[in-house]
């Protein structure tokens, strides 16, 4: 069975990246994985003292963010396979989809995450991936518009 990579992080971007690969799902027949990367080190950095709570708050966000795909999935009969990675949100994104190259058809994300537009019109997340199309990802790569 096919699969769309949907990477999620809560905000608009990505639920209208989420909504379009529901509506695509439901054309093809595909699976959604929703994906959520945690990066605890870039919201810990030095206070390792912090870890532990700082991880089970990412985790619970993580949760709900994945909990409202899959309630988005199951408006149209849409299966949604849930997944938390941890480390940075591009590499793992690419990771992802190399690990799971013979059921990924298509990565389908955002143009810009929580931290808004770090580029003209694609965010830097956005940016790496598509840079990796071809090179090291085996799928097309849809932008959706913030």
């Amino acid at each position: 069975m096919k699969k769309i990579l949907v990477p999620v992080d809560g905000s608009p971007s990505s639920k209208k990246a989420a909504d379009a690969a529901v509506d695509l799902a439901a054309m093809t027949g595909d699976v959604i994985v929703a994906l959520r990367v945690i990066d605890v080190e870039n919201y810990t950095g030095q206070w390792e003292f912090m870890r532990d709570k700082v991880e089970e708050e990412l985790n619970r966000d993580a949760n709900a963010i994945l909990d409202d795909v899959e309630e988005r999935g199951a408006k149209k009969n849409i299966k949604v396979e849930k997944v938390i990675r941890y480390g940075d949100a591009s590499f793992e994104i690419i990771a992802y989809a190399k690990e799971n190259r013979a059921s990924v058809s298509s990565i389908m994300m955002g143009s810009a995450g929580r931290r808004g537009i770090a580029r003209s019109f694609v965010g830097s997340t956005a940016s790496r991936v598509v840079r990796q199309v071809g090179a090291e990802v085996p799928c097309p790569v849809t932008i959706v518009p913030a």
